[in-house]
């Protein structure tokens, strides 16, 4: 029988793995002090200590670097979705949990968040090709939460699982929101989250 071993990326991999990273964090360090218009590629490229022509071998606009590092958060939290999915505890603390989990993989960026939110609301058409791009990020986890639930018999099986999560994201949007403008150290937010939820849970729950 033969071992399969995932091959070890290549040098060439890990070192554009590398720069990408970095221009990542750079980008979102100037985003979190200047605001994601008025930062300028060449700025990213400066901090990063690349050229210019490099970011765009990786990004074609500032608003593609935003995306990379919020999908790549999204991707951090799926790791513990598993441990969400299979929780015996109550319906409300389950997505409180989620919640919460989620604002503390962003604490160390929460300014990035507020400067984020700050432009989605203002440049909306601007920014909705890039908020579809995330919410492909986004939905599927939440799916497979949700139906593992309703599945489970935890959530209402007459309710309609897209709409279940639609609300739930909108919740979660105020939230965030509000979890942003607090700042730390975040205990009105969550106090807010574990009430939100728990009135959000008594509509969808089952007897």
């Amino acid at each position: 029988m033969t071992d399969v071993t995932k091959a070890r990326p290549s040098r060439r991999e890990r070192k554009k793995h590398i720069v990408r990273s970095q221009i990542i964090t750079h980008a979102i360090e100037l985003f979190s002090t200047q605001g994601i218009d008025a930062v300028t590629v060449e700025q990213i490229a400066d901090a990063a200590d690349i050229g210019k022509g490099t970011v765009y071998n990786y990004f074609q606009t500032k608003e593609d670097i935003v995306v990379a590092f919020i999908v790549d958060l999204e991707r951090q939290v799926q790791t513990q979705l598993e441990g969400f999915i299979s929780s015996k505890r109550r319906l409300d603390t389950i997505l409180a949990d989620f919640v919460l989990h989620q604002f503390r993989m962003k604490e160390a960026h929460y300014r990035f968040v507020r400067v984020f939110l700050a432009e989605m609301f203002l440049r909306t058409e601007q920014f909705l090709p890039y908020m579809i791009e995330i919410q492909k990020a986004v939905d599927p986890p939440l799916e497979k939460l949700f139906r593992n639930l309703m599945d489970r018999g935890v959530i209402r099986a007459d309710l309609d699982l897209q709409n279940i999560i639609f609300t739930f994201k909108t919740i979660h949007l105020g939230l965030t929101a509000l979890w942003a403008i607090e700042g730390p150290p975040f205990r009105n937010a969550e106090r807010t989250v574990h009430q939100g939820l728990k009135m959000f849970c008594e509509g969808i729950q089952r007897s």
